[in-house]
């Protein structure tokens, strides 16, 4: 992220090409290990069992925050994310799947008979639980995610969150964490010390610009500090609610 000399505050998720901004954390020099045990060797699973993990999964309960798609091709598994690229995942078991290339795995849930009903992501930072939701509402989704993506328009109140929150660091305040999502609030509130720290040494904050709308529906804002400048990366649900913030060193 910053590199050596400073700490990139990120989402758990971040290392993941295919997944959004979920929540926060600190990306440290080298990234943990995913929650499980040293990756197993592939197995083959046959196609019937692979069939019923076939389709959309949502991450939130009352309100959408994202939908993870599982796609079978031949004998091969995939999952995508709202506005990213499909990431092949490879069998460890007949339920647990290990994502290529990054530090991340999945479980299925089923009864063995009918379609799975959830599917639970692991990696650096909390699970997140997906529940198998309708086709048409997923399709719906990220219709919806896609036109925001092309009007590349803000969210209603995204600079407003993020003005406050820098504003609280600045003066030595916490964190409005209920305006945040709870799994934002407890990583939030874990490194509140770091946090501030990061924020504290580039000095005040001169000018927060949008930039655009990620392909998964989140909003880009450049910070320019007195000692540098962050990209920030802010998603809220439909109550305004912050669900995720992801801070990066500006290209």
């Amino acid at each position: 992220m910053f590199g050596k000399s400073a700490r990139g505050w990120t989402i758990p998720t971040a290392a993941l090409c295919c997944l959004p901004v979920f929540g926060l954390a600190v990306a440290q020099d080298s990234a943990p290990a995913a929650p499980s045990s040293a990756p197993a060797a592939p197995i083959v699973v046959d196609v019937a069992t692979l069939q019923r993990y076939v389709g959309h999964y949502r991450l939130g309960d009352s309100d959408i925050q994202g939908v993870m798609t599982v796609t079978l091709s031949g004998t091969q598994l995939a999952i995508q994310f709202t506005g990213q690229p499909p990431a092949e995942v490879t069998a460890q078991s007949a339920t647990h799947f290990a994502m290529k290339g990054v530090q991340a795995n999945l479980d299925f849930v089923t009864d063995g008979k009918g379609p799975a009903t959830r599917l639970i992501l692991h990696s650096p930072g909390p699970d997140l639980t997906m529940t198998r939701m309708d086709d048409a509402a997923a399709a719906q989704f990220n219709a919806k995610v896609a036109a925001r993506v092309r009007a590349n328009t803000p969210q209603p109140g995204a600079q407003a969150a993020i003005n406050d929150w820098i504003a609280r660091v600045e003066n030595g305040q916490p964190a409005d964490y209920t305006k945040m999502g709870p799994e934002l609030a407890e990583a939030a509130k874990a490194q509140a010390d770091q946090a501030a720290s990061a924020i504290s040494s580039l000095g005040k904050l001169q000018s927060l610009t949008f930039q655009r709308v990620a392909p998964n529906g989140a909003d880009i804002f450049q910070a320019k500090f007195d000692n540098g400048t962050l990209m920030v990366v802010i998603a809220l649900d439909s109550k305004g609610i912050i669900t995720g913030m992801q801070m990066l060193p500006a290209p």
